[in-house]
C-alpha cells in the first residue's frame, strides 16, 4: 500500500474525464470528455480586466449512435485496482483523488461512499500511472511528458506547420456533410461557412442558399443590432471594442474584420465560430479554420487545393491544351508533376496552346453558381492573351441574370464580350485570379437565385426591402449605402432617402443627406470635423517642426499640425532629444549626445571620409544631404515613421529606403551601398541602449538615430510641471512604493516532435492513444464540439453561445445555467446544458463562450428550439430570474447566440396575470421579454410542470432544475461542486486579509484559484494592499450634489490611463474622500460643470491631502479664445495652446472640447486627450426610483452609482418619500441616509424624520 500511495502523491497533472457514466447506460453522441479552458484578459479599468472565459470540450464524438468509434478497450496492465475502502483507511479525500487522473464520476462516487461507507457503495477503480488515464487507464496523448490538458491542446496546435511549409501534409480538410451538396452529381466538400454566404456552392440544386432569404427579410428588436446577414445580437455588443466579434459574419466590429492568419493554430471561438465577412469581397473563400482568403490564394490547411483541383478539371480538353490553359491562367504552378516554368522556358506552353480548338472553354466547368463560363478564341493575338488572359466571352444563365444584354445565346446561355463592365478599374487586372474575382462580384450583384424567386414575389413592395432597378432582385434595406454593390447598376449605393430608414446605427456625414450603413469603415466622411472617422493628432506631435498630419478644413484647404507654431515653442518636452532639429538652431537637441560637437551644431558622419563632422545650423534641413544616412535631412524618414509606426531615421543614399534602428550594425546589408554596416565594428553589434558594448563615437551616432530608444518623453508627462500640493521635506521620505503584482513564471517551451503530420491527423481535434489487448495502442481522435467522426473529419451542427454578463450587485456570486430546450411538444426536454459561476467583482466585463449541441445529428429542422438561462445567487441559492431566446433559422449549420445579461437586484415575483396553469411550479415572466412560463419545482418538468423526473442524485442542499439524458441538472451551494454537488470546495485558512470574503475555487479547472472579495479600502489577490487615499477640501466652492474625480496614470510606454470616480455629497460636506487602487500622477475634480486641478505628483503617493479653490480652476478655452479661432478645425487651436500659456503666466490649466492642458514651469502648453462632455448616464433604467437621475463612473464596470433625487425623495436609490417636511429637511434627510444599512442602523436624524412622517 505504501508504494501505491507514493505513486498517487507524485502525480504531476490531472486529466479528469467527465461524461464517462453515460456509456454504461445508453448511447450518446459525446462521451469521455476533457475540457480545454481558455482565459484571455486585458486591463480595462483600474485593477479590473476585460475577460474572455471559454470552455471547449474535447470528447469522443462518433458519426452516429451505432458507430463503433474505437477498437475494444482493454485494461492497461500498468494500472492498479484499488477499492474505496482502501482509500478511506488512508484518509484520502475526494479532493486529493481529483488531483490524480481520476474521472469526475469516480471522485463523486467515492465521496458518496465517504458520506455513507456501506458495503453496497464500496467500488473498485483503476489507479493509473502517467501518462495514462481513464476508467481503465486506457488513454494517453501524443506527448510523452506529463502536462495539463490545456497545455496539451496548446502544444498540439502550436506545433502545426502550414501546408505551404511542409510537403508531408496531405490535403484532408473537414467537410459539412449534414447538407447534401453536389456538383455535377459528385459530392462536394462544403464548408459550413459557405451556407448562406450569397454564393451558390452546391451547383446542382443550390441547397446551400435555399432558405437564406428568410434571413434577408428578418428584422431585429429595438434593443438589438442587426448583423449584415440578418441575424441579431444584443445592442451592447455592437462595436464594444473588446477585441471579439459577435455577429456570425463579423459585421459588428468595423475595425476587427481582418482574418487571423494564425487560425490554423488557434482552436478558439474567434476562429471557429465566424464566417467570412461580406465587407471583404476579396477574402470570401473560407479555409475551414476561421481564416478567409481570396479565391485561389493559399490556406494553411491546404483547403484551397480543393478549389484549384476542381477548377483544373480536364473535361473534354486534350492533354496538351489542358496543360497550356492551366499554365497560362497560372491556376497552378505545376501540372501532372511538371512545372509550368520549365514549360515556359522551352516555349512548350505556346505549342500546346496551338493544339486547342478554335473556341476553348476553360475552366471546363462553371466558375460560379453552376452557370458562369469562360470562353477563349484561339485566334486572338498571342500578345493579347499573354498580357491578361481575359476571356473572349463570358456566358451565363439568362434567367438568373435578366439584366445583362447578351450578344450570343447558345444552349439557353447568354454571352457577352463587354469586359470592362465587370470591374471598377480603368485597366484590366493583371492576374487571372483577380479577373475571376471581379467578374464574380459583378454576377453576384445581378444574380437572382432560383431557389428564392417565389419568396421574393411576396416581398416586392415590403417596406423593409429594396427592389433593384432594371432587375428583379430584392435586397434588405439594411444593404443600402454599405459600399457594396448589391444591385447590378449600383443603385443601392445611390439611394437618396437613406436617412429616412429606421436604423439608428447608420452614420451621417455633416452637410450630407446620406446615412451610411454601420459596416462602412473610416474615410467615408473625409470633411466632417466631428466625424468619428477622423483621427485626431496627438499633442506630442504639435510644434515639433514636422508636418506629419494633414487634414482638409471646411473650405477644402489642406492644413497641418504645425500651423501657427512659433519659434519659441520648438524646444518643448516632446521634441527634446529625438535626433531631429525641431528648432532651427538645434537647441532642442543640446546636451543629448556624447559627441564632441559644440552647442548649436549638428553632429553626424561624413559620407566622404566617414568621420564625425559638426554641421552649422544653416546646413540642417536645407534639402541637401551632407551626412551619412541623411540624418541632416530627416523629413522623409520621419514621415515614414508615422506611416509605419516605427522609428526610421537612417536613409539609404541610392534608393531612398528608410531603415529602423535594428537594421543598423546588424551584420546584414539593408542598403544597396552597404553604408548601414560599413562603419560598424567587427563583429557587428546591434543598436540597443541596454547593450554592454562600448560604442564608438560613430556607432553612437548611428545607433542614436532611434527616436523610440533615446527620446526622453514619448507620451504625456508632468515632468515640467510643479507638484500640487507641494511636497513638504518630511513628506519626501514618507513616499511608499506602490505595490507591484508579480505574474507567475511559467515554462512555455513547446516539446519537440518528430513528425509534422501527427498534429493534422485529427484535423481540428487531438490524437489520443487507446490501449488494446495486445499491450499496445491504437490511434483515434477526440474532437471539439465543432467536429465529429473518428478523425474529426466532419463539421458539426451546434449552437455557439456568447454571454456578456453584468450585475448591479458586484459583491454577489451567481450560478448561471444555459439550457437548450426542445419546444416541439409539452415535454420541453433539455437537449444540452452548461453552467458556470459568475463573480462580477473579478472583472470589468466578462464574456462566456460556450457550446450547446443538439441531441440528434442531424438536427430535426421541423422542430422548434429555444435557449433558457436561469440565474441563482449562490450564497443562499436564491433564484434571480430566467431569460428566453428562440433559436431561429435552424437551417444554418451554426446558430449563434450573442447576448448581454444584466442581473438586477430585485427578485422575480410570481405573476398574477399569467394564464398558464402550472401544476407543480410557479408562473413567472421572463426577464427579457413579455412572455410567461412555468418554473417547475424539483422533480417536475414539462411546459405545465406535470411530468415527473428523477432528481435524487443531487446532494441535499442543492437545487435540481431539470434533467437531460437521464442525468439531473444540479445547482450547487457555494461550498460544493461537481455534476451532483458531492465534491467539497473550500478556501485555505486566512486566504483573504482585511476582512475579505473568500469564494472557493473549482479544482477541476487547471490553475483555478480562490477569489477574494475586498472591501472598498483594499485590493489585491488577497486584499493585502491599501488603496491610495485622497482627501479633497472644497474651499470657496458651492457644495454640489456630486463631484467627478479624474485620475491619470502616466507612463513613457503608453498614453495616459484614466480612472473616473463619482461621489455623492451631503448638504454641508466640504471634504471628499476617494480611494483608488491604480497609481496616479494627475487628479482633476469636476464640480458644477467646472474643472479643478486637485493633485499633480511626479511620483505617486498612497495618501494625499489637497484642496481645490477658484485659483485651481482649469478654465474653459472658449472663454479665452476668440470666436474666429474657435470656428476653425478642432485641432488648429492646438498651436494656440502654447500661446495661452505663454501669455497667461497665472494660468494653471485649461480645458478644451477634447483636451486638458497644463501650463508648465517654462510656460509651455502640455495637453492630454480628455473627454469633457462624458456621458455618465446609467444604462440600467430601473436602478434609481421615482424618476431620479442615475449616474455611474464607468459604462461597463462602475465602482460607483449615484442617484440624484428630485424634491421630497431620499435614500441611496431615492426610494423614500418625505411627505410634507419641506425641501430643506428633505435634502438633509436624503444626504444623511446611508447605503446598505437598515433603519435601526441609520443616523438619528433619519430615524427622527422617519418617525415624524409615519
Amino acid at each position: 500500500m505504501y508504494i501505491v500511495l507514493c505513486q498517487w502523491v507524485t502525480t504531476t497533472c490531472h486529466l479528469n474525464l467527465y461524461d464517462t457514466d453515460r456509456t454504461f447506460e445508453h448511447q450518446s453522441l459525446q462521451y469521455n470528455c476533457l475540457n480545454y479552458y481558455v482565459y484571455r484578459e486585458k486591463i480595462a479599468y483600474q485593477e479590473l480586466l476585460d475577460v474572455t472565459n471559454e470552455i471547449i470540450p474535447y470528447c469522443f464524438r462518433p458519426e452516429n449512435m451505432d458507430d463503433k468509434l474505437f477498437i475494444e478497450v482493454s485494461v492497461n496492465v500498468n494500472s492498479r485496482n484499488v477499492s474505496f475502502e482502501e482509500l478511506r483507511l488512508e484518509n484520502i479525500t475526494s479532493q486529493q483523488l481529483l488531483l490524480w487522473s481520476i474521472p469526475i464520476y469516480i471522485a463523486e462516487q467515492y465521496q458518496l461512499y465517504l458520506n455513507e461507507p456501506t458495503l453496497s457503495l464500496n467500488e473498485y477503480f483503476y489507479n493509473c500511472t502517467e501518462p495514462w488515464f481513464g476508467l481503465k487507464c486506457q488513454y494517453s496523448f501524443e506527448f510523452n511528458e506529463s502536462m495539463f490538458f490545456d497545455k496539451i491542446v496548446d502544444n498540439a496546435f502550436l506545433t502545426r506547420k502550414s501546408y505551404v511549409e511542409s510537403a508531408e501534409i496531405a490535403v484532408q480538410v473537414p467537410c459539412y456533410v449534414l447538407l447534401n451538396c453536389h456538383r455535377y452529381g459528385q459530392i462536394w466538400c462544403l464548408d459550413w461557412r459557405e451556407v448562406c454566404n450569397g454564393n451558390i456552392d452546391c451547383f446542382d440544386d443550390g441547397a446551400d442558399e435555399e432558405y437564406c432569404f428568410d434571413m434577408e427579410i428578418n428584422e431585429c428588436e429595438d434593443n438589438e443590432y442587426r448583423c449584415q446577414n440578418g441575424l441579431c445580437i444584443s445592442e451592447q455588443l455592437w462595436e464594444d471594442g473588446e477585441g471579439d466579434v459577435d455577429c456570425l459574419d463579423r459585421s459588428d466590429e468595423v475595425d476587427s474584420v481582418r482574418y487571423l492568419d494564425t487560425c490554423f493554430r488557434d482552436p478558439t471561438f474567434h476562429c471557429e465560430e465566424h464566417a467570412c465577412s461580406s465587407k471583404l469581397n476579396l477574402e470570401s473563400f473560407p479555409c475551414g479554420d476561421g481564416r478567409c482568403v481570396a479565391k485561389f490564394d493559399q490556406c494553411h490547411n491546404g483547403r484551397h487545393e480543393l478549389l484549384i483541383n476542381f477548377m483544373a478539371t480536364k473535361g473534354h480538353l486534350t492533354d496538351e491544351c489542358w496543360i497550356a490553359m492551366i499554365c497560362k491562367t497560372k491556376l497552378s504552378r505545376q501540372v501532372n508533376g511538371t512545372w509550368c516554368e520549365s514549360l515556359l522556358i522551352n516555349n512548350s506552353i505556346d505549342e500546346f496552346f496551338q493544339q486547342c480548338d478554335s473556341i476553348i472553354q476553360f475552366p471546363t466547368i462553371p466558375l460560379y453558381y453552376g452557370h458562369v463560363y469562360f470562353f477563349y478564341e484561339k485566334s486572338r493575338s498571342q500578345e493579347d492573351l499573354d498580357e491578361t488572359f481575359v476571356p473572349t466571352y463570358i456566358c451565363y444563365d439568362q434567367q438568373l441574370h435578366d439584366f445583362i444584354e447578351p450578344i450570343l445565346a447558345p444552349e439557353k446561355l447568354g454571352c457577352t464580350d463587354d469586359h470592362k463592365q465587370y470591374w471598377n478599374f480603368d485597366y484590366v487586372p493583371s492576374r487571372w485570379a483577380l479577373i475571376t474575382i471581379w467578374i464574380e462580384h459583378y454576377f453576384r450583384s445581378s444574380l437572382v437565385l432560383h431557389t428564392i424567386i417565389n419568396k421574393t414575389i411576396n416581398y416586392t413592395n415590403h417596406s423593409s426591402m429594396y427592389h433593384c432597378q432594371s432587375s428583379t432582385k430584392i435586397i434588405s434595406m439594411h444593404r443600402i449605402l454599405d459600399n457594396i454593390d448589391d444591385c447590378v447598376e449600383g443603385d443601392d449605393e445611390t439611394y437618396q432617402y437613406s436617412c429616412s430608414l429606421k436604423d439608428r446605427y447608420r452614420k451621417q456625414c455633416s452637410n450630407e443627406e446620406k446615412c451610411w450603413s454601420p459596416i462602412v469603415t473610416d474615410g467615408i466622411c473625409p470633411q466632417d470635423k466631428t466625424s468619428i472617422f477622423q483621427k485626431e493628432v496627438p499633442f506630442e506631435h504639435v510644434c515639433d517642426g514636422m508636418k506629419t498630419h494633414t487634414v482638409m478644413d471646411e473650405a477644402g484647404k489642406v492644413i497641418h499640425e504645425e500651423l501657427g507654431c512659433q519659434a519659441e515653442w520648438c524646444d518643448n518636452i516632446y521634441a527634446r532629444c529625438d535626433w531631429f532639429w525641431s528648432c532651427s538652431d538645434g537647441r532642442d537637441e543640446n546636451n543629448c549626445s556624447r559627441t564632441r560637437c559644440p552647442t548649436g551644431t549638428f553632429p553626424c558622419i561624413s559620407p566622404i571620409n566617414e568621420t564625425v563632422i559638426c554641421l552649422p545650423p544653416d546646413s540642417v534641413e536645407n534639402d541637401i544631404i551632407e551626412c551619412l544616412g541623411g540624418t541632416d535631412e530627416q523629413k522623409k524618414c520621419r514621415t515614414s515613421s508615422i506611416v509605419f509606426e516605427k522609428p526610421m531615421r537612417f536613409r539609404c543614399r541610392n534608393d531612398d529606403t528608410c531603415l529602423i534602428v535594428s537594421q543598423l550594425c546588424n551584420g546584414k546589408d539593408d542598403c544597396t551601398n552597404k553604408h548601414d554596416e560599413k562603419m560598424c565594428s567587427t563583429p557587428p553589434v546591434a543598436c540597443n541602449k541596454r547593450s554592454t558594448h562600448n560604442y564608438s563615437e560613430i556607432e553612437e551616432l548611428l545607433c542614436g538615430t532611434n527616436e523610440g530608444e533615446n527620446r526622453r518623453y514619448l507620451y504625456f508627462s508632468v515632468h515640467t510641471s510643479s507638484n500640487y500640493p507641494t511636497l513638504e521635506k518630511d513628506d519626501v521620505n514618507k513616499i511608499t512604493r506602490w505595490p507591484v503584482s508579480q505574474s507567475p513564471t511559467t515554462n512555455d517551451d513547446i516539446p519537440s516532435i518528430e513528425s509534422n503530420v501527427w498534429p493534422w491527423y485529427c484535423n481540428r481535434g487531438l490524437v489520443i492513444h487507446i490501449w488494446n489487448k495486445n499491450s499496445s495502442y491504437n490511434k483515434t481522435c477526440v474532437c471539439p464540439p465543432s467536429y465529429y467522426g473518428n478523425l474529426c473529419q466532419y463539421q458539426n451542427q451546434r449552437i455557439s453561445v456568447t454571454l456578456r454578463m453584468t450585475a448591479m450587485n458586484t459583491l454577489a456570486t451567481y450560478v448561471v445555467v444555459i439550457m437548450l430546450i426542445d419546444d416541439d411538444d409539452e415535454r420541453q426536454e433539455i437537449d444540452a446544458y452548461d453552467q458556470f459561476i459568475y463573480i462580477p467583482i473579478q472583472s470589468c466585463s466578462i464574456r462566456y463562450n460556450r457550446y450547446l449541441l443538439f441531441a440528434t445529428r442531424p438536427k430535426p429542422l421541423s422542430k422548434k428550439y429555444s435557449i433558457r438561462i436561469d440565474v441563482f445567487e449562490q450564497t443562499k441559492l436564491t433564484y434571480i430570474g430566467s431569460w428566453h431566446f428562440s433559436i431561429d433559422f435552424l437551417f444554418l449549420p451554426v446558430n449563434r447566440l450573442a447576448v448581454q445579461l444584466d442581473i438586477l437586484n430585485y427578485l422575480i415575483q410570481t405573476s398574477s396575470n399569467c394564464a398558464m396553469i402550472c401544476q407543480h411550479g410557479s408562473c413567472l415572466k421572463y426577464s427579457n421579454k413579455e412572455k410567461y412560463f412555468c418554473r417547475c419545482f424539483a422533480g417536475w418538468s414539462g411546459i405545465y410542470c406535470n411530468i415527473p423526473i428523477k432528481c435524487q442524485s443531487c446532494l441535499s442542499g442543492s437545487i435540481c432544475i431539470g434533467s437531460t439524458k437521464k442525468q439531473s441538472i444540479c445547482v450547487c451551494p457555494i461550498d460544493k461542486f461537481g455534476p451532483r454537488c458531492l465534491l467539497q470546495s473550500t478556501c485555505p485558512v486566512d486566504a483573504c486579509q482585511n476582512n475579505g470574503k473568500c469564494i472557493p475555487a473549482d479544482v477541476t479547472i487547471p490553475g483555478s484559484e480562490y477569489t477574494c472579495l475586498c472591501s472598498d479600502e483594499f485590493f489585491g489577490k488577497k486584499c493585502q494592499f491599501f488603496k491610495a487615499k485622497v482627501d479633497v477640501s472644497l474651499n470657496n466652492i458651492v457644495v454640489p450634489s456630486y463631484v467627478v474625480a479624474y485620475f491619470f496614470t502616466l507612463s513613457n510606454q503608453s498614453h495616459p490611463i484614466s480612472t473616473i470616480i463619482l461621489r455623492k455629497l451631503t448638504l454641508f460636506q466640504y471634504i471628499v474622500t476617494f480611494e483608488i487602487s491604480a497609481p496616479f500622477h494627475l487628479m482633476i475634480i469636476q464640480s458644477n460643470d467646472k474643472y479643478y486641478l486637485a493633485a499633480l505628483q511626479q511620483t505617486p503617493k498612497l495618501y494625499i491631502s489637497t484642496s481645490i479653490n477658484p485659483r485651481q480652476e482649469c478654465i474653459s478655452s472658449e472663454l479665452m479664445f476668440n470666436s474666429t479661432i474657435l470656428e476653425k478645425y478642432k485641432y488648429v487651436p492646438m498651436s494656440s495652446y502654447y500661446k495661452l500659456c505663454g501669455d497667461r503666466h497665472d494660468l494653471t490649466c485649461f480645458v478644451h472640447e477634447t483636451f486638458l492642458c497644463l501650463c508648465t514651469k517654462d510656460h509651455h502648453a502640455n495637453c492630454l486627450k480628455f473627454s469633457r462632455y462624458k456621458n455618465f448616464q446609467c444604462p440600467l433604467k430601473n436602478y434609481c426610483q421615482n424618476e431620479a437621475e442615475c449616474l455611474q463612473d464607468h459604462s461597463t464596470c462602475p465602482s460607483t452609482r449615484i442617484c440624484l433625487c428630485s424634491n421630497c425623495f431620499f435614500g441611496h436609490q431615492c426610494q423614500f418619500y418625505a411627505k410634507g417636511l419641506g425641501s430643506t429637511l428633505d435634502e438633509i434627510l436624503g444626504y444623511e441616509f446611508k447605503k446598505n444599512l437598515s433603519l435601526s442602523q441609520q443616523p438619528i436624524t433619519v430615524k427622527i424624520v422617519t418617525n415624524l412622517r409615519t
